[in-house]
């Protein structure tokens, strides 16, 4: 499978235990589809700010920098650990593990598309913010009506 960005090690490095016997563990049977779906979300969250070659260029734990192959790794078992504890309440609150999990994975993207976290010798490059001069026409275009215009 091409889209893997993360090891099952890693992943259930992310998933809990208790004394050393894991709640729930990932295997490639229940993580395979995930992982399909946690690369393609990486990649389109990062495509902003890390070149399109660079992107593709993660086939496989191997060649993924380790800050994303982690953040992949929170996703994944977020995604495992809410689909094992869907099947055994039929409430979740907001701040259960899954939740709790996925929010520290989308903090770590949001760091890297700020630039506070550098992927490998990637540079990412800040968007900039729009201002209110990014809303108001202005009078030096070629439209049909400007606002200097008196009708």
């Amino acid at each position: 499978m091409a889209e893997i960005l993360a090891s099952i090690d890693d992943i259930n490095a992310n998933l809990p235990s208790i004394d050393n016997v894991p709640v729930v563990e990932a295997t490639s049977e229940n993580a395979d589809l995930i992982q399909v779906s946690v690369a393609r979300v990486v990649r389109g969250y990062l495509s902003s700010a890390v070149d399109g070659a660079t992107l593709m260029s993660w086939v496989d734990p191997d060649s993924t920098p380790d800050i994303v192959r982690e953040v992949a790794a929170m996703l994944i078992a977020a995604q495992v650990y809410f689909n094992f504890a869907a099947r055994t309440s039929l409430t979740l609150e907001d701040t259960n593990f899954a939740q709790k999990l996925y929010d520290k994975a989308i903090l770590i993207l949001d760091k890297i598309l700020a630039g506070l976290i550098i992927i490998g010798d990637e540079v990412p490059v800040v968007t900039e913010a729009m201002t209110a001069d990014d809303f108001w026409p202005v009078d030096d275009t070629d439209r049909a009506f400007t606002m200097s215009m008196e009708l």
